[in-house]
Formats: C-alpha cells, structure tokens, sequence
C-alpha cells in the first residue's frame, strides 16, 4: 500500500441521539415562546438556529486523513484552516496506538492540551506523531493496520 486514506463522521449512535433530543427542545422551546407572546426577540431566535444549525451541520463535518510519501495530512471538511501536515523529515517519531480520548484530551474533536494536539471523530485509536520540536500531535484513525502499514513504508526510509 502506497497511500492511505481515510474519511472519518461524526456518526455515533449516542451523538445522534443527543442532537435529535437537542433540536426537538429547540423547536419547542420556539413554538413556546412564540405561543406566550405571538413574537420572538431576534437574539432567542438567533441562538436557537445558531443550535440547530450546530445539532445538523456536525453530520456534515469529515476529517480526512492522507498519508504518502511525502508525508502525514489531515484536516476537518469543509474546514480547510484546519489543515495540518507533517512531512517525513520534520517528525521524530510516527506509529499508531491506542489512547484514552477523554483523559488524555478532554474527548473528541479539535483538541489541544499543552504541547499535545489532536483531531479524532470516534474511537481509542490513533496516529501518534512527535515532531523534532517536541510537539506531540494525535489524529485518530480506525484503520490502524493500514496506516501503519503505510508509515512503516516511507517513515523509515526516509531516515535513512
């Protein structure tokens, strides 16, 4: 394997349950209030589409990750200032593992504690790096066969 890709949702049962609990109590939390009072103030109304559009549009969020010879990338769709990448050279270290995502980062997502950094979606799993500046960064993956599989393959020869 020469390259490897992954696409990654945020599509977990639980997830899905809490924003579908989450938009009901908005929506009726709106049909109450314009049923009191037959007007809405535009700061409810504005904070209550800003939650509703948050509960859809994290289903529309993927996080890409690509390894090839030229390095490690990945980002959040349609995120693009999230892009991250880490070419061979600039890294001390690169293998997968298996990590604890609320005790070491807090959960999911864009997380930063310190000098450690990761993007995961679901799961234990994932891609750590170590830069030569002592930067720790975790992208978290469910195909760890695979990317390691493909780091094994370019990040030793480029130690050479």
């Amino acid at each position: 394997m020469r390259v490897f890709k992954e696409e990654q949702r945020f599509n977990q049962w639980w997830l899905i349950v809490i924003c579908i609990l989450a938009g009901i109590g908005i929506l009726l939390n709106l049909a109450r209030l314009l049923d009191l009072s037959g007007e809405i103030s535009t700061g409810k109304l504005l904070g209550s589409s800003l939650g509703l559009i948050v509960c859809v549009g994290i289903f529309f969020v993927k996080m890409h990750t690509k390894i090839d010879k030229s390095g490690i990338k990945v980002w959040f769709s349609p995120f693009r200032f999230t892009k991250k990448y880490y070419h061979w050279e600039d890294l001390e270290n690169a293998h997968t593992r298996k990590y604890r995502p609320i005790s070491e980062f807090g959960g999911w997502g864009i997380r930063v504690f310190r000098k450690h950094k990761a993007y995961n979606i679901k799961g234990d799993k994932g891609i750590q790096l170590k830069t030569k500046e002592g930067k720790f960064f975790l992208i978290g993956t469910q195909q760890t066969q695979n990317a390691d599989r493909v780091i094994n393959r370019y990040f030793k020869n480029s130690e050479e």
